[in-house]
């Protein structure tokens, strides 16, 4: 029978370090010696506590890499959350009823799922964490990276010792750039520079299960920089969104393609093109 903890798949990729998967969204936990953080709490549905809880005992630093419903819902069952400032009250919206219950087709819940408890929920304690700041674990250490472009208040986390980043939805072969809370083309290609510039072999990223490795960053950089709206693919513009919205694919590749190992695409809107 499925339960509240069996919704979740664990994998631990290396001693200490595991990611945490339900419904194409994967959350990461890092465990150090005197210290553990989770990296993101996604929809909130299940007892992701318990998953983590039967992981590690060590006190317990959450971290949301923004503020959307599919990586900062399950917030309350751990008190609330680190966020970045600029993202704070789209994490709120997104904790709140009508976005709950907008999402609940997007993800696995469990046979005992309680609706209305689950509409009911915060965000929890939402803490300001910004560029610089550093969560020592005890032999690791996670340094907050400021990425806007996704949202304004997107971060990454940083881990020198082993020459990891996680950038939740921050950068990935087919980023969003449409939504009101989303920055401009311009913003998203000064993130990938930013990013390029770290002393990283591979990046964790919200929507694919296995780690990526750096240079992927360069085809995402080559997309951007080289956009052509006028060549993208007219989609019907999601979620509301009153500006016309088109998926680019880098040069040569259709979004079919997506299997091609130099495959990246930018779901946006006209007026989020500006460079």
């Amino acid at each position: 029978m499925m339960t509240k903890e069996s919704i979740y798949n664990v994998r631990e990729l290396e001693p200490g370090l595991y990611r945490i998967g339900n419904s194409a969204v994967f959350m990461d936990l890092i465990v150090g010696s005197h210290h553990a953080l989770l990296f993101d709490t996604g929809y909130g549905y299940g007892d992701l506590k318990a998953v983590v809880r039967s992981i590690t005992d060590k006190p317990l630093y959450v971290v949301n890499s923004h503020g959307h419903v599919d990586h900062a819902c399950g917030n309350q069952a751990f008190g609330g959350a680190y966020i970045h400032p600029l993202d704070m009250e789209l994490c709120r919206e997104h904790n709140g009823p009508q976005m709950r219950r907008a999402e609940l087709d997007m993800a696995e819940v469990p046979p005992d799922f309680d609706l209305d408890a689950h509409l009911g929920l915060g965000p929890g304690e939402l803490k300001p964490v910004g560029e610089g700041d550093t969560f020592d674990l005890g032999g690791v250490t996670l340094q907050v990276i400021h990425l806007p472009g996704h949202t304004a208040g997107s971060i990454g986390l940083w881990c020198p010792e082993k020459k990891l980043l996680y950038v939740g939805d921050a950068m990935n072969c087919f980023v969003w750039l449409f939504l009101p809370e989303a920055r401009e083309l311009a913003t998203y290609i000064r993130t990938l520079h930013k990013a390029a510039r770290l002393p990283f072999t591979h990046m964790l990223q919200s929507h694919e299960p296995d780690p990526v490795p750096k240079r992927k960053l360069w085809d995402y950089l080559d997309l951007a920089e080289h956009l052509d709206f006028e060549a993208g693919t007219v989609v019907p513009a999601p979620f509301g969104v009153e500006s016309e919205v088109r998926i680019c694919t880098r040069g040569g590749l259709h979004y079919d393609d997506r299997s091609h190992p130099g495959f990246a695409a930018i779901m946006i809107s006209r007026e989020k093109v500006r460079k």
